[in-house]
């Protein structure tokens, strides 16, 4: 009986696993962007629908779909994918965005004045412009992270870094000519800039590899960004500059520098809390909050507007952040999720032993995730900043802004307080649920204090104490602008004590 004979062949060729629910979220979001433009589109040009789907609807669609396109690009290492994302998603927005702003400007400007009237000059720099800059920002990440052709991630490294600094040379120079530009399109182009740098120095190993010297190249920038304000503001141009245009242009430089000196030093609560910021950002909870932070704030935005369409005095700052509590409410819920895993985390993955196996006490660590928190929640919070903007732009309504200074010093001394106690109630479990229960009802009694001194006598002890105590209150105040040194050192107090507490109870662990 003859024999068959079996010719040997190789294994069969390897594929990676395909990211096939990551692709199914990326074909949604992108679904929902071409729709949410498509009526954005319809509605520009008067079209008659069979249902009204209003601006609003179409924005959100729009941004949901840009957030889970976002997810795909992260999730997704296929070598089309990923340059998809790269060079259509991140330069080809960067590009996008420079037409929307550019290009408006310049047919509005070309064409003759109306009889009467002035002539408008139009720039969609907002709402569209800086939206693709930021998009393309968060394309081109994962890109770099992703790409294993070291020429591609060169081409995308470059693009990242002409297009940050591009962005902040705009800014600054168009704001040291134009005081108005400065406090509207100028501080936004810089803040854009700031954003790419820090992804640069991030994508090239951080300050300690091939990012030193653009983590240099920002103090500088910030540095010359202080003289050149501080100049303007006295020799070269009239005083009112300085306020607000110098102002801001100085605060902006000084975020510079301060950023470079984070990502340059060696220090060991710096090099800690760069530790706990880059946890954040490598975590969802961190767009989440971002996210949820841009919906609260554009709800606000749409009622606040309303009202100051009929007429609304000065502080109408007050009425955009406090107008229904929205921003209270929100931070019920944002102090907990930024705390719970503070140190919780740590302990039920074992990592909190081997961090305290390096060189640093229980103190710098308590404070390096108190200031990576502190630093988030400010960020958090500087979102609603960009729909004031548009109200000065877009409305062409200036409005007091000396309450935002004073309200921003009251939300970061309270907020101090709020997430030192979230740091303190993390230190004690390993479950981050229980961590985040205790913090909220550490919330919901702040705030019970304010609804608590409303009820009692003006005259009363307990009034002026609860008064004092109450972090609304606070706010109410600085948003009209009295800001009373004696409640921000309270503020401060309290989180001094919070913190106390939480190093002590790192301490005992130590010992058990």
């Amino acid at each position: 009986m003859p024999t068959e004979t079996y010719i040997e062949t190789a294994p069969s060729a390897l594929t990676e696993d395909q990211a096939s629910v990551a692709r199914s979220i990326g074909l949604t979001g992108l679904l929902l962007v071409v729709l949410g433009a498509l009526v954005l589109i319809l509605n520009s040009a008067k079209a008659k629908l069979g249902v009204e789907i209003g601006n609003n609807v179409a924005f959100a669609a729009i941004v949901l779909g840009m957030a889970m396109m976002f997810y795909h690009a992260t999730r997704d290492t296929d070598q089309l994918i990923r340059r998809l994302y790269g060079f259509v998603g991140g330069l080809g927005l960067a590009l996008s965005g420079v037409i929307l702003s550019i290009l408006p400007l310049i047919i509005s400007a070309s064409r003759s004045a109306p009889e009467e009237g002035t002539k408008p000059i139009i720039s969609l720099f907002f709402p569209f412009g800086w939206a693709c800059f930021l998009a393309g920002l968060f394309f081109l990440m994962p890109f770099c992270r992703n790409e294993t052709d070291r020429q591609q991630r060169n081409y995308a490294l470059w693009g990242m870094g002409l297009i940050g600094l591009g962005l902040a040379l705009v800014g600054f120079i168009g704001g040291l000519i134009s005081a108005k530009f400065a406090v509207s399109y100028g501080s936004v182009l810089a803040l854009h800039g700031l954003a790419y740098f820090v992804a640069l120095v991030s994508q090239l190993g951080g300050a300690d590899l091939d990012g030193y010297r653009p983590a240099l190249g920002i103090g500088i920038l910030g540095l010359v960004v202080i003289g050149c304000a501080l100049i303007r503001s006295t020799i070269l141009g009239p005083f009112p500059y300085f306020i607000p245009a110098g102002l801001g242009l100085i605060i902006i430089g000084v975020a510079y520098a301060l950023t470079a000196v984070f990502l340059v030093s060696d220090w060991e609560i710096v090099v800690l809390t760069r530790r706990e910021l880059l946890a954040y950002f490598c975590s969802p909870i961190a767009y989440i909050l971002i996210f949820i932070s841009g919906l609260v704030a554009w709800l606000s935005y749409n009622k606040f507007v309303f009202l100051l369409a009929r007429g609304m005095p000065e502080p109408i700052v007050l009425r955009y952040f406090l107008g229904d509590l929205n921003g209270v409410l929100m931070l019920l819920f944002v102090v907990p999720a930024l705390t719970m895993r503070l140190v919780s985390e740590e302990k039920r993955s074992g990592t909190y032993e081997v961090l305290m196996c390096a060189p640093v006490s229980e103190t710098p660590v308590a404070l390096s995730k108190f200031l990576a928190s502190l630093v988030f929640y400010m960020l958090v919070w500087s979102v609603w900043l960009v729909f004031l903007l548009d109200v000065r732009v877009e409305a062409d309504k200036p409005f007091e802004f000396r309450p935002l200074i004073s309200f921003y010093l009251a939300l970061a001394a309270s907020g101090a307080s709020f997430l030192a106690m979230g740091l303190f109630f993390s230190s004690l479990t390993r479950n981050q649920i229980v961590a985040a229960a205790l913090t909220f009802l550490g919330m919901v009694v702040w705030l019970g204090v304010f609804f608590i001194a409303d009820a009692a006598p003006r005259d009363s002890t307990r009034f002026t104490i609860l008064n004092h105590l109450s972090f609304v209150q606070l706010w109410l105040e600085s948003l009209q602008g009295r800001l009373h040194l004696r409640d921000l050192i309270i503020q401060v107090s309290i989180a001094a004590f919070w913190l106390f507490l939480a190093v002590k109870v790192l301490e005992a662990r130590r010992w058990t």
